[in-house]
């Protein structure tokens, strides 16, 4: 059975609305029976009316209780007729003004009986509506007409309404359901190009930097001059490096592949390196400070490596945009989450090393240089590695800056043998 249950705001406006149903149809009952519409069977001149009145009264409840005013309002109608036909005039005029044997609110009562409860069973209380309201054992044209129009005819439209109704429904589903595959599909074909662009990346660079690095190789061993051999080592330490790296970020750009990636190694973030960056912020004359709080959880290299380029980037801005201001650096370990916040204060108005520092920003153009892209740069790497990032300015006119990373990125287990 399809559920044709009603919300809640729309039960209730209904509801209203079968209310202002009723009182039309008792008003219609009363004045027919001031004029001409009096029974004359042995329940007295009023019997028809309170059949009919019962009936109107019905109404209102056809909301939540369909089914039991529907065995009512059948009931009533079986008796009406079963009384006519043993005392006839007993609920129905011998002479009546309209032509219909069952109470007048009658379609109204099939209408919602149709759309609300399951076919069959509705199907059922229509039919006995509708013999009740026929008489077919005393046959007469009027009242067959009449009780197939107050029966059948509400019956059939709301089975089309009904059907309609269901029909838009469905249709309404399948372009949802059509939606969501097609999203789907779209994203399984941007995952695919991914894998794919990531595959071609690391087979193309990687061959690449592997023939950099085992030539630097034969050229340190090779190599006479200590200065060629401590070149060559230090370019086949970068290129190593450069291949730690492309596995993590092709790591990065696979993450979501069916495949289950490993676990993947973890270093322990190693505060020198970004003191290096702090000391290199001081000289330049921005006084920086390193602050490490929490117990240091290992991380994996890419996470690393994201923590140093958030120093890094902000330090720079720093000395770019506020240059003589004290700078302060946090890195927060926590057990699943890695936070680094760099914060400056503003410059240091009228200040000797403000204006000293503003003149060498000038002159080596820093405070013009920036593209403005440096921020967003940071934001989308932090994005790709699963973190958070922040940068604003604060109050008292300095910035801040804060990126919170998790301490682990999965990389691709196919990805660790160049």
């Amino acid at each position: 059975m399809t559920d044709t249950t009603p919300s809640s705001s729309d039960a209730r406006r209904v509801q209203a609305f079968l209310v202002v149903v009723m009182a039309a149809f008792a008003l219609l009952d009363l004045a027919l029976y001031r004029s001409v519409q009096r029974t004359s069977g042995p329940f007295g001149p009023a019997a028809g009316l309170a059949l009919s009145l019962a009936a109107d009264a019905c109404l209102p409840f056809l909301v939540r209780f369909t089914r039991v005013v529907a065995m009512l309002v059948c009931a009533g109608s079986a008796l009406a007729a079963v009384g006519d036909t043993l005392a006839p005039g007993s609920f129905t005029p011998l002479d009546p003004v309209t032509p219909t044997t069952v109470p007048l609110c009658t379609p109204a009562i099939v209408w919602f009986v149709v759309n609300r409860l399951p076919r069959r069973e509705a199907v059922a209380y229509v039919a006995v509506l509708a013999l009740a309201a026929t008489r077919l054992w005393r046959p007469e044209w009027e009242i067959a007409y009449g009780g197939i129009v107050a029966t059948v005819l509400p019956g059939a439209l709301g089975v089309y309404a009904r059907a309609r109704r269901e029909l838009l429904r469905s249709l309404r589903e399948r372009a949802e359901s059509t939606e969501r595959e097609r999203r789907l599909l779209a994203e399984r074909a941007k995952a695919a190009e991914r894998q794919r662009v990531a595959g071609e990346m690391h087979d193309i660079v990687t061959h690449h930097v592997t023939e950099i690095v085992l030539a630097a190789g034969a050229l340190k061993v090779s190599a006479a001059d200590h200065e060629v051999r401590a070149a060559a080592e230090h370019i086949r330490d970068a290129g190593s490096r450069t291949l730690t790296e492309l596995r993590d970020l092709i790591g990065v750009l696979r993450r979501g592949h069916a495949h289950e990636p490993c676990q993947p190694a973890r270093v322990t973030l190693d505060p020198s390196g970004l003191g290096v960056l702090v000391g290199s912020a001081t000289s330049a004359g921005n006084p920086a400070t390193l602050r490490v709080t929490g117990t240091p959880e290992a991380v994996t290299p890419a996470i690393a490596r994201g923590a140093y380029r958030v120093v890094q980037e902000a330090l720079t801005n720093a000395r770019k945009h506020a240059p003589g201001a004290p700078v302060e650096v946090e890195l927060a370990h926590d057990r699943d989450r890695l936070t680094v916040t760099v914060a400056n204060a503003p410059p240091p108005a009228g200040s000797a090393a403000s204006s000293a520092a503003v003149s060498v920003a000038a002159g080596s153009g820093l405070a013009a240089s920036g593209s403005g892209l440096g921020l967003d740069g940071l934001r989308r790497r932090v994005s790709l590695l699963g973190g958070r990032f922040a940068a604003a300015p604060e109050a008292d006119g300095g910035f801040r800056v804060s990126a919170t990373l998790p301490v682990s990125v999965p990389t691709d287990d196919r990805l660790d043998t160049p």
